[in-house]
């Protein structure tokens, strides 16, 4: 995962969306076992302002994680020899790429948040006295995206305080520091 300032909100936006269970008229409902109403479909969704139907038509069932793990294997080919959906024309990784382009770059950060399971996020709602989580439960759901989102922004805050750390020294004039060569002794 690339950590960014769209991501952080994005998830925020879905944990907000998902307390409140307000996708639609025939949606409602959160539903862990459809991939268009689980964790990482409600996040797409979101992310691409689509509705279930929208979401079916470009994803294929299974879980989230073999969805990327297919999707990331075969960029490379689709890439050379882009196809297309014949139903709506976009490119069939189109999701991912839309995904990518968040942040949420690797197979595993679909597999960790369909299942609730980056160790550093569990860690840290532990701390705050909140375990176990269930995968399947909107609340929880909500709740780790919220604390996904805050280490986000925690990582964007360090980079951000060590980028002019590890900024290049600007470089001198030739006429501002006059470089010494060693005396040489006979």
């Amino acid at each position: 995962m690339r950590p960014t300032p769209e991501l952080a909100a994005l998830l925020r936006r879905t944990a907000d969306r998902l307390q409140a269970q307000h996708w639609g008229f025939w949606d409602r409902e959160y539903c862990w076992r459809d991939s268009t109403r689980c964790n990482c479909g409600l996040l797409v969704r979101e992310a691409l302002s689509w509705d279930q139907q929208q979401l079916s038509l470009h994803i294929h069932r299974g879980t989230w994680r073999s969805i990327a793990q297919t999707a990331y294997r075969t960029a490379a080919y689709v890439a050379r020899e882009p196809s297309h959906c014949e139903a709506t024309g976009l490119r069939l990784g189109y999701v991912f790429e839309k995904m990518a382009d968040l942040g949420f770059d690797q197979p595993e950060d679909f597999a960790a948040l369909e299942e609730l399971s980056d160790p550093v996020i569990l860690a840290r709602l532990a701390e705050k006295g909140v375990e176990p989580l269930r995968r399947d439960y909107a609340p929880h759901v909500a709740l780790y995206m919220r604390e996904l989102a805050d280490w986000i922004e925690e990582q964007l805050q360090a980079q951000a305080q060590l980028s002019p750390l590890t900024q290049p020294l600007p470089k001198a004039k030739a006429t501002e520091v006059a470089v010494r060569q060693p005396l040489r002794l006979r």
